[in-house]
């Protein structure tokens, strides 16, 4: 393969970290393995990101028949030291190929490593040192479509609070994938430790099983859901309207803000009387004894913020 040029390098690059922000890791991963494979003119790439312990870790292949075995790719090996491995002539387990480049890759500020495969039909001579620079982009764009995913936060909007990103996301054994800076500086204030790899506290024994679920430990309350094979852990402190039902948070949300109980009967599709039903045993749980009680609660300066 004859050497390309700088600009196609740039203009592979600026995919890689556009691609990241506008798509989400898991669809990511094989359209990034994709522009590579179209740029540099091999047939197919197969990517594994691993954490710090020994689990399988996540793999994508491009493209999906391209004939990879994910245990083959996992079982693979470099020397002490080395970053690459060339191949010729691949086993059956790993496509069959003619010839292979293997790279090894840490993901800077972030305890992941990342191995890359690209493979190739005919005995060519790829350009090394430029697929070394793409593949290294392509990984550090690829903890971009991370840090992506742990910077929304969904659960603090729904309680009423700005997005903070206040989340990580971790493997079934608790190893960090990725996570935010505001997840780390609460964590670090209860258990500690703000610069760890796995998290400082065991996930429930079902978490993984169940796919989502809340949970508290030290005074933090925690929300899981499921990402694939890893999961999204949030955390925030706790909220003022953490004692009542769901229903009764929407109801004691939209009464902070000024809504009737008609109209928030109706946004509910409920009768008004089961409204003021609600109302009176928001005010009993909560100590409260008016609507101005119930305002001034819900906007204390970081009521509830992560």
């Amino acid at each position: 393969m004859t050497a390309l040029v700088e600009t196609d390098l740039d203009r592979l690059l600026a995919s890689f970290y556009s691609a990241a922000f506008e798509l989400d890791w898991t669809a990511f991963r094989p359209r990034a393995l994709e522009m590579l494979c179209e740029a540099s003119g091999a047939a197919g790439a197969a990517w594994l990101t691993r954490a710090t312990n020994d689990l399988p870790g996540e793999y994508a292949q491009w493209p999906q028949e391209a004939g990879f075995e994910p245990d083959a790719v996992r079982a693979m090996r470099f020397e002490s030291g080395a970053r690459e491995r060339e191949l010729q002539d691949l086993p059956p387990a790993l496509g069959g190929y003619r010839r292979a480049l293997a790279l090894s890759i840490a993901h800077r500020g972030s305890s992941l490593h990342s191995v890359l495969l690209l493979t190739w039909s005919a005995a060519g001579h790829p350009d090394t040192e430029w697929l070394r620079r793409a593949a290294g982009h392509l990984v550090q764009a690829g903890t971009l479509a991370l840090s992506q995913l742990v910077q929304r936060d969904e659960w603090l909007q729904a309680l009423g609070r700005p997005s903070r990103g206040c989340a990580a996301l971790v493997d079934a054994r608790g190893a960090v994938y990725v996570s935010s800076r505001r997840f780390r500086e609460l964590i670090g204030a209860q258990y500690g430790d703000a610069e760890f790899s796995s998290l400082p506290f065991s996930l429930p024994a079902d978490a993984f099983g169940e796919g989502s679920g809340d949970f508290a430990d030290r005074g933090l309350h925690f929300r899981l859901t499921r990402e694939g094979r890893l999961m999204l852990v949030h955390v925030r402190r706790p909220h003022p309207l953490d004692g009542l039902s769901p229903r009764e948070q929407e109801i004691a949300r939209g009464l902070a803000q000024g809504k009737t109980f008609k109209s928030v009967a109706r946004e509910y599709g409920i009768a008004i009387s089961t409204v003021a039903n609600h109302a009176s045993r928001i005010y009993r749980k909560l100590g409260l004894y008016r609507r101005e009680d119930l305002v001034g609660l819900l906007r204390k300066p970081n009521a509830g913020q992560a």
